[in-house]
């Protein structure tokens, strides 16, 4: 269903968004542009816009050597008569010019997140080989930032990030999620009109292929993490002869995020023991079990209590069961992100009502962007046709709650698609193995957020024009630093090559 907003660096707090995606053949590339709009002119490289804060309200780092230009491009790349917007695209040139192989794009993910400023970011966990034969390239993704952003006019209380994870009521009802989706749908069509429908991954993936355009080259090179990895899957299929190497990063599942929010209930279930051992081997201070089962147990006890006496904090917030499941779940993934979930499930443990540092330590969720949410939901609904009828949504969700206590049901929910205001105007991209060989699946073996079950289905799609690497660690995102992802990385980005 989602995917996650995958940032390499920190990025100010703990806040993990989410993304989704059913079937049909890849257009070919033909297809893909047929108004055949003329070539871009080259980018006019220059200073950047003020930089993005992220979902806590932090700046994205902005790295000295970063350049910007802006690009003009069709709307509705089927409807002439659309009009046009303007995207924002970054630059950090290689640190060898005279050794330059190309062009790297480089994509976080998202949907609904920044990537104007993720060059400087990626400059801090790409191996030092890759940095001195690619220039990075990066990019606003259109409707997000400085790329003629969307917005839902959406109020602070219906933003809070608790409610981008669709948790049931307690005892399983969804009638609250059902108002909520609908809620932000008509806010969404009120306030971004019909542009709502035109901020598809594949629209994103055809921009991508006019910033190719415009930087004058035949082919580029792209590395997505999370959805990033599906819009390098659209681009892969819609225009395959222009891609020189591709890296997907924590691989959505092959029919997008209404898919991978599915599998979010698998991915808690195969990422949690790693948690739980942390949480285990702390057991003589956090009293939370000494054994992963046992800290699975209190895990389920504490949600349980909540949902029945939610915690009022110092600082104003409430602990309820929602919020510990939405904090665990996200602390998953990054092991980086353990001690938050560990402070979550202490207060909860204790009723203690003081969270460390006060209310600026809090791991509890914060408010997340108007812009994120718009461009977010917008992707998730247009990229595939939701089924409308809340019974499905009901019963979906018991089932999942059913097989997937950790997450009660989330992954099963209604999101606003359930109520979006616009149909899909074209069939979904599926990938195309139809292509040279020249895609490398990246993929941490426990992923809560894009499960390894979804990346081998993306796999098999692409046929002989892929290979995975499986990494035997828990988290979503692969470590870049880890010698056993960064020989194979560089190694294909260097020479093509791919691992056996």
């Amino acid at each position: 269903m989602t995917a996650l907003l995958r940032r390499k660096a920190a990025t100010g707090g703990l806040l993990v968004c989410l993304v989704l995606l059913p079937a049909v053949l890849a257009p070919s590339a033909a297809e893909a542009a047929p108004t055949a709009p003329a070539a871009p002119a080259a980018l006019a490289w220059g200073a950047c816009p003020a930089p993005t804060p992220n979902a806590n309200g932090v700046p994205f780092p902005r790295d000295p050597r970063e350049q910007c230009a802006t690009l003009r491009v069709p709307r509705d790349y089927r409807d002439r008569r659309s009009g046009t917007l303007t995207l924002t695209v970054s630059r950090i040139r290689t640190a060898d010019p005279a050794h330059r192989k190309g062009d790297l794009v480089v994509v976080p993910g998202g949907p609904g997140g920044s990537g104007l400023d993720y060059p400087g970011e990626a400059v801090s966990f790409l191996p030092p080989a890759v940095l001195a034969s690619y220039d990075l390239i990066g990019f606003d993704e259109r409707g997000v930032g400085n790329s003629t952003p969307v917005h839902c006019d959406l109020s602070e209380a219906d933003r809070a990030a608790q409610l981008n994870y669709p948790f049931p009521a307690p005892d399983g009802s969804i009638t609250a999620n059902l108002a909520y989706a609908r809620t932000v749908a008509d806010a969404c069509a009120a306030a971004g009109g019909s542009y709502l429908a035109d901020i598809t991954t594949a629209n994103s993936a055809r921009d991508l292929d006019r910033i190719r355009a415009a930087l004058g080259v035949r082919r580029i090179s792209y590395l997505g993490t999370s959805y990033a990895t599906y819009l390098g899957q659209v681009y892969a299929s819609l225009f395959p002869t222009r891609t020189d190497r591709v890296v997907l990063d924590s691989t959505v599942a092959p029919d997008g995020e209404q898919q991978g929010v599915s599998l979010f209930g698998e991915g808690a279930e195969d990422t949690f023991p790693a948690l739980a051992g942390y949480l285990a081997a702390r057991d003589a201070t956090l009293h939370l079990g000494a054994a992963p089962e046992a800290v699975r147990a209190t895990y389920l006890r504490l949600g349980a209590e909540l949902d029945q006496a939610p915690l009022v904090l110092t600082d104003g917030r409430t602990l309820t069961g929602t919020v510990l499941r939405a904090v665990t779940y996200s602390s998953l993934t990054n092991p980086r992100y353990y001690p938050l979930a560990a402070v979550v499930l202490q207060l909860a443990a204790t009723r203690a009502t003081t969270p460390p540092g006060g209310s600026s330590g809090s791991p509890l969720p914060r408010v997340i962007p108007d812009n994120f949410v718009a461009a977010q939901d917008a992707v998730i609904c247009d990229d595939s046709a939701w089924p409308r009828d809340p019974a499905y949504y009901a019963a979906r969700t018991a089932a999942d709650r059913e097989r997937y206590p950790l997450t009660a049901g989330m992954g099963g929910n209604v999101w606003p698609c359930a109520f979006w205001h616009y149909r899909p105007k074209e069939p979904q991209v599926r990938p195309n193995p139809a292509g040279p060989r020249n895609v490398l699946l990246l993929q941490n073996r426990h992923d809560p957020a894009t499960p390894y079950s979804g990346a081998r289905q993306t796999l098999a799609a692409f046929g002989h024009r892929a290979a995975m690497l499986t990494v035997d660690a828990a988290g979503h995102g692969v470590d870049f630093g880890d010698p056993r992802v960064s020989g194979p990385f560089t190694a294909f980005l260097l020479t093509g090559r791919l691992p056996a």
